[in-house]
C-alpha cells in the first residue's frame, strides 16, 4: 500500500498479489461502505490494484505511541470510538453474511485516525471466526507493542472492558484469546 498523486490528488494505491484477496478487500469496502461504516471509498479498481481515498497518515498505531509518550490517561473517547467501530463492523457483517466474521488482521496499523474519528483499512483477511479472537488479539497487540509497559497493560485493560460492554463478549473467552495470541507473538518474536 502506498499513496499515489494524480490530478494533484491524493490517492492509495494497494496491489494484491492473491485475486482472491482482492476480491475479499472489494466486498467488505463496498459493504461497510453502502452501511455508512468509516472506511476509504473505493475510487477503481483493476487488475490486481485497488485505487482508494486517501484518509491521512495517522494510524491508531501513531496515536497510541503518541499517547503512552505523553504518559496520556485521557484515552477512553478513542476507544470508545474504536470500540463502537468495530460494533459496526461486526453488526454490518453478520447481518449479510449470516455468520460471525472477523476482521482476521486487527493490528493498530490498519486504523486511520482522521478528523478524531476511527477508520478500517485493511479487510483482505476478513473471514468467518469469533469475534473473541480478534478482540483478544487486539488486546495482545496493545499490550505488546515494543516496549511493553505498565501503560500499555493500564491501556489494554481499559480497551478490554470497553469492548467487553459495547460488544457483549465473554470475558472468559476474550482473556483466553489473548492469552493464546500472546503466546503466539512471543513466540513469533523469539524467533
Amino acid at each position: 500500500m502506498h499513496r499515489v498523486i494524480e490530478d494533484g490528488k491524493s490517492y492509495i494505491e494497494k496491489i494484491f498479489y492473491e485475486p482472491k484477496n482482492m476480491e475479499i478487500e472489494i466486498e467488505i469496502l463496498e459493504l461497510l461502505n453502502k452501511k455508512g461504516c468509516n472506511v476509504p471509498k473505493i475510487i477503481k479498481a483493476y487488475k490486481n490494484t485497488l485505487i482508494l481515498e486517501d484518509l491521512g497518515d495517522v494510524t491508531l498505531l501513531d496515536w497510541y505511541e503518541k499517547a503512552e509518550r505523553e504518559d496520556s490517561k485521557s484515552y477512553e473517547a478513542m476507544l470508545k470510538k474504536l470500540s463502537q467501530w468495530m460494533k459496526a463492523f461486526y453488526f454490518v457483517t453478520k447481518n449479510y453474511y449470516k455468520n460471525d466474521i472477523m476482521l482476521g488482521d486487527v493490528n493498530f496499523r490498519n486504523f486511520i485516525i482522521k478528523e478524531n474519528e476511527v477508520f478500517g483499512i485493511d479487510f483482505e483477511e476478513v473471514n468467518q471466526g469469533n469475534v473473541e479472537t480478534d478482540i483478544g488479539n487486539l488486546l495482545a497487540f496493545a499490550m505488546t507493542y515494543y516496549p511493553e509497559s505498565k501503560w500499555k497493560i493500564d491501556f489494554s485493560d481499559k480497551l478490554m472492558q470497553i469492548l467487553l460492554t459495547d460488544l457483549k463478549l465473554s470475558e472468559e473467552v476474550v482473556i483466553r484469546e489473548s492469552e493464546n495470541a500472546l503466546i503466539r507473538i512471543k513466540n513469533r518474536r523469539s524467533v
